[in-house]
């Protein structure tokens, strides 16, 4: 039985409309060979603009961290949304509700 993986995003302190914050993207291969050409995709409507990053490779069991900086420009509740893909694993997501306080 094989777990889907997932990603897993996570916030640094509190969301503050205009104040730069960051996010970090956490995924663990867990299957026993290694992933190669690995993008990495962020993105969060009325959050940050989507970006793309391209990893290489990741080892089996290795954990790959992606720290992305950005600043949320609207209060309000949101939604950022990390997916991964790779030549042998597709369409690995994960998201996370954001709740952006007034300045």
């Amino acid at each position: 039985l094989v777990h889907c993986p997932f990603l897993v995003l996570q916030t640094k302190g509190e969301l503050v409309a205009g104040k730069e914050t960051s996010v970090i993207v956490e995924f663990t291969n867990p299957l026993k060979q290694t992933l190669e050409n690995v993008t990495l995709r962020l993105e969060g409507p009325g959050v940050l603009r989507t970006i793309k990053k391209q990893f290489g490779r990741i080892p089996m069991n290795s954990i790959l961290t992606w720290e992305v900086k950005f600043t949320p420009m609207r209060p309000g509740l949101r939604k950022l949304i990390a997916s991964l893909n790779s030549d042998a694993l597709r369409h690995v997501y994960g998201e996370l509700n954001v709740q952006v306080q007034k300045p």
